[in-house]
């Protein structure tokens, strides 16, 4: 098994980021016209780079292959899964675990204990794997045909 680590985002790779999320979203089904009306949610934009709120996962050749956003939210001690993203070429290696990993540490960090999760719907099955709830559903707001599911994912107690 490959082994991945992950860092900060770097403000200098936030175009190459943003088009690993929309390969990863094309490659999940989606069409051109789909990208077109989606751009701005799978833009990694320069605020959430400054924000530190963006980490990548390199593999042992210092390739970007995975990107993982988390903000926090208004809720307190709820922190927000903004994007989780493999490139295509990487599927299946583990580089989604490992970010999402990421992810809940980054929550951690900024003091929430759960982190709440609108998914693309192919991969609701990965973060129900993860251990995430579904708590319900509803329209994209940028794609409004589109019903995304909404889940959450509660931090295990530490003993």
């Amino acid at each position: 098994m490959d082994v991945y680590k992950v860092r900060e985002a770097k403000p200098e790779e936030q175009r190459e980021l943003t088009r690993l999320c929309v390969r990863a979203t094309m490659h999940a089904g989606h069409d051109e016209a789909f990208i077109d009306r989606t751009m701005p949610a799978l833009t990694i934009t320069v605020p959430l780079l400054s924000a530190n709120c963006v980490q990548v996962a390199e593999n042992g050749t210092n390739e970007v292959v995975g990107v993982v956003a988390v903000t926090p939210t208004a809720l307190q001690g709820i922190a927000q899964l903004y994007g989780l993203y493999v490139d295509p070429t990487h599927w299946k290696r583990g580089i989604g675990r490992v970010l999402f990993g990421a992810a809940v540490a980054r929550a951690k960090g900024i003091k929430a204990g759960a982190l709440v999760i609108t998914a693309e719907p192919s991969a609701e099955g990965f973060y129900k794997r993860m251990g995430a709830i579904r708590i319900g559903e509803g329209p994209f707001y940028l794609s409004p045909e589109t019903i995304l599911p909404s889940l959450l994912y509660v931090f295990p107690r530490q003993t």
